[in-house]
């Protein structure tokens, strides 16, 4: 393996079997760890694994890189203390996604692993602080605990406490790459806003932007959204990163007269040019108001930020959407899948993304998590790819580690 990545050696009897770079599968378990100690974990893991792999990496972010583009989350984590001198935060919050948390066992150091696991704890998941590790048996009680342990009866969330989520950092931004499918360069990010919640644990914006909505909060919560967006834009451009971010409101927000202007004003405070954003509007936010969104399109037109659609669907074309003053189409992850298992279907999409061009919009595939969707998607036409195997939502610190990556390895 590359990067840093390495095998385990055998563990009584039972080997570790290497993980190939790259490749969107399940990961075994990951072990984070070097040196002595890293050998003694991955011998441990293999042994309580059924197929005896193990993914073992000295550092955080090389761990963050393999999370990335992970199908799903490894059934434990092994973690050495002195492996986290950087890139812990990183690692942390791209394990607390909800779809990828699993248990972690930090394993040394009295010192510093009840620090890390307390650390680990306070977003959302679920871990252990112990000096050792005996045998595979009780490395299984340990993982088997942790998992049973619930996280208790959280309140329900209310409109207080997101206001103070709000004023007090804890609404964060995750960012989704995007790469150009003729040559594989990263070019974009899509933000999308999540809730640290003390109780409830990582929270994705579908539950708490209807509360934003009702309570009067969209616009703060907006302004959140918007000012983290820049601020980490502006650091990937400082660092040579010339990525573009596409953000989701909440329809009060994008109907404000005034957004235009303070998006402008933003950008101007962080240094980027106003073509660096990208404002996303879903089929839901434009069938409640088509006119009222038609103008609010042209507002952000005229002063140069890009316009998508988001989750199109051909219903949505029928329906004559793609009149609407946009820059981009993102084509629903369902109509990709569709097109994976019916040619028809293919031919279809393949006709959509020519309409599309022919109006001058760039086309975004999502739902690209399989070697297979990324051929269909060129197939098609499509100008980006945006999805699992490219990378997952990652935390912005998480940017730097997944490009080079992504440079050194590629889709395929």
């Amino acid at each position: 393996m590359g990067g840093g990545e390495q095998a385990a050696g055998p563990a009584s009897g039972q080997s570790a079997a290497a993980i190939p770079w790259p490749g969107v599968a399940r990961l075994p378990p990951l072990v984070v760890a070097r040196g002595e100690l890293a050998g003694h974990l991955a011998g441990l893991a293999a042994e309580s694994g059924s197929s005896g792999e193990v993914l073992l990496v000295p550092n955080a972010d090389l761990a963050v890189t393999r999370l990335a583009r992970a199908a799903g989350a490894p059934p434990f984590v092994l973690a050495q203390p002195g492996a986290f001198r950087a890139g812990l935060g990183r690692l942390l919050r791209l394990l607390a996604e909800p779809d990828l948390a699993a248990p972690i066992l930090f394993v040394g150091s009295p010192h510093r692993a009840p620090r890390l696991a307390a650390a680990a704890r306070g977003l959302g998941l679920a871990s252990l602080a112990v000096q050792e590790i005996a045998d595979s048996r009780a490395l299984a009680a340990l993982v088997a605990g942790l998992r049973e342990r619930p996280r208790g009866n959280a309140p329900p969330l209310g409109a207080e406490d997101l206001a103070r989520a709000i004023a007090g950092g804890a609404i964060v931004n995750r960012y989704q790459p995007q790469v150009r499918l003729d040559d594989g360069v990263p070019v974009a990010l899509e933000a999308l806003a999540r809730w640290e919640h003390p109780l409830h644990g990582l929270i994705g914006a579908t539950e708490f932007v209807p509360l934003a909505e009702r309570a009067g909060l969209a616009a703060a919560l907006g302004h959140r959204v918007v000012q983290q967006a820049v601020a980490d834009l502006a650091a990937l451009h400082a660092a040579r990163l010339r990525y573009t971010v596409a953000l989701n409101l909440p329809l009060d927000v994008l109907l404000d007269a005034h957004l235009p202007e303070r998006l402008s004003a933003a950008c101007a405070a962080g240094g980027l040019p106003v073509e660096a954003l990208t404002i996303e509007l879903t089929e839901s936010q434009i069938a409640r108001d088509l006119e009222a969104v038609r103008e609010a399109a042209l507002r952000l037109r005229a002063l140069r930020f890009g316009v998508s659609i988001d989750d199109f669907t051909p219903s949505e074309a029928q329906a004559g959407l793609v009149a609407l003053p946009f820059t981009e189409m993102k084509l629903d992850r369902s109509l990709v899948l569709d097109a994976l298992r019916d040619r028809r279907q293919r031919a279809a999409l393949a006709d959509l993304v020519r309409r599309a061009h022919d109006r001058g919009l760039a086309v975004v595939a999502e739902g690209v998590e399989t070697p297979q969707a990324w051929a269909v998607a060129q197939e098609i036409g499509a100008d980006l790819a945006q999805g699992w195997m490219v990378g997952r939502p990652l935390p912005a610190g998480a940017i730097a580690a997944w490009t080079a990556a992504w440079g050194a390895s590629g889709p395929v």
